[in-house]
């Protein structure tokens, strides 16, 4: 039975997506404020589900409500608050929170569903969602951006459509659930811009409107990589050993490409826009990194490392939303003035010094920021002496490599914040921003500030 927090939330997102364009015109600019009163009660709800206490991932059921769907539900409802905020900007403002709220309906039904049909329907909304934020942006490059980002989606839909199919119809054959999950995970590299099927995302993210990359990239992949963890966590246990290893080896090529060339990309830039779609890449490489530590875990019977895993990969998913929130809004004031140049940030006031400051050490993972306490679990997990794949010559190697692509980052991180600190006269219009902003920045130090009492 689907507790009724879950069924009011459900009820409270589809009635507002039925009944946007109706309030869009009766309210005009004040459809935001709706918007936000909705989300804000959907990140309520799943919050006072999660503190009740839910099993980390539930295994059974056609609705599965458990810690991962509350954490990537609270997630999507809690940056939908942010982002609508920023949708008062825009000329197409209505519609803009129509989409987005129907990509947080979307997300939702993802990260909950194990039944193949909704999946397939609640991909497919996401996907639409998320074109549709850029192209209603209405700037060229919006939507280029747009069309690359949906012939994407339909590309990734075949893929996922073919992978379910052979999933659940194969059930009983591990080549055929080996393989649909191979197809899955082609699926998530289109969706989510996992090397080698990332060459889209930096042109889309780093140079479309930074309001609409804002909800697209914090929110439209969550629901995917929960899927992810649900299909793979499947997988492994369907196939057993020795076959669960070769799934664990591709989620680990898959994490190290994407630490890899997410952080040699971000290095070689000039426009922080594009820095910080590449560091998204970075980013989703060390999500990859916890899921692959805990199906490994899995593979190798040690559900303690299992434990630690998921618990970083659940920290690890509002960590990257809520930092991408806050960066691309931040970059929304620059853009069409100065640029997103890393000079032309200079001079900026204290709002957007202090959020670019939480945002970008969150993400170079420093203490007590919530992005510490992630990658300190993440890490942790990849160095278990119980998983023999992530030891070379008697070294954590897998640890290693994700440290070492962590201070690469240091060097991309910190040019951003010296010139967000260094004098100049910065020419930026935030009118609508600083809710994303200072709300992205407080969010994270909050649960940075909570996470070692709840959950360490």
């Amino acid at each position: 039975m689907i507790p009724t927090p879950v069924v009011a939330s459900l009820f409270l997102l589809g009635a507002l997506v039925a009944l946007l364009p109706l309030l869009g015109r009766i309210l005009k600019g004040a459809s935001s404020y709706v918007v936000q009163g909705v989300m804000l009660l959907v990140a309520l709800a799943w919050a006072a589900l999660f503190l009740d206490g839910l099993p980390l991932i539930r295994g059974t059921g056609w609705f599965r409500v458990d810690a991962l769907s509350a954490v990537v539900s609270m997630t999507a409802a809690s940056v939908g608050f942010l982002v609508a905020s920023s949708s008062r900007r825009l000329r197409n403002d209505w519609q803009f929170q129509l989409v987005l709220s129907s990509g947080v309906l979307g997300t939702v039904m993802l990260a909950s569903s194990a039944d193949p049909l909704i999946l397939l329907v609640s991909w497919g909304l996401v996907s639409v969602s998320g074109y549709s934020l850029l192209a209603l942006a209405g700037d060229r490059s919006s939507l280029v951006g747009s069309i690359k980002y949906a012939f994407m989606s339909a590309l990734s839909f075949q893929l996922l459509r073919v992978a379910i199919c052979l999933m659940f119809a194969g059930s009983g054959n591990p080549r055929l659930v080996a393989l649909g999950a191979m197809l899955f995970l082609v699926a998530l590299g289109f969706k989510a811009g996992i090397p080698p099927f990332h060459m889209w995302l930096p042109d889309v993210y780093g140079f479309a409107e930074p309001v609409s990359v804002s909800g697209l990239s914090a929110i439209m992949k969550l629901g995917a990589l929960a899927l992810a963890i649900r299909l793979t966590e499947q997988t492994v246990l369907a196939l057993g050993q020795p076959e669960g290893h070769v799934m664990v080896l591709v989620l680990v090529l898959l994490s190290a490409g994407s630490m890899l060339i997410g952080n040699l990309g971000a290095l070689t830039q000039d426009d922080v826009q594009r820095m910080m779609a590449y560091s998204s890449i970075a980013q989703v490489g060390y999500v990859l990194m916890g899921i692959s530590a805990f199906d490994a875990a899995l593979v190798y019977g040690q559900p303690h490392v299992a434990y630690e895993a998921l618990l970083g990969v659940f920290l690890f998913i509002p960590s990257y939303a809520l930092s991408k929130a806050g960066i691309f809004s931040m970059l929304a004031g620059f853009k069409g003035r100065a640029g997103t140049g890393v000079q032309a940030l200079a001079g900026s006031k204290a709002p957007e010094s202090v959020s670019a400051s939480v945002v970008l050490l969150n993400l170079l993972g420093m203490p007590p920021l919530l992005g510490f306490w992630a990658k300190l679990l993440v890490f942790e997990a990849a160095a278990s002496s119980a998983i023999p794949v992530f030891y070379a010559l008697g070294l954590p190697w897998y640890a290693l490599y994700g440290i070492a692509n962590s201070a690469i980052s240091v060097f991309y991180y910190l040019k951003v914040l010296r010139a967000v600190y260094s004098s100049g006269k910065v020419e930026a219009d935030h009118l609508h921003l600083r809710v994303a902003e200072l709300g992205s920045a407080a969010l994270l130090v909050l649960a940075g500030l909570i996470v070692p009492l709840l959950v360490l």
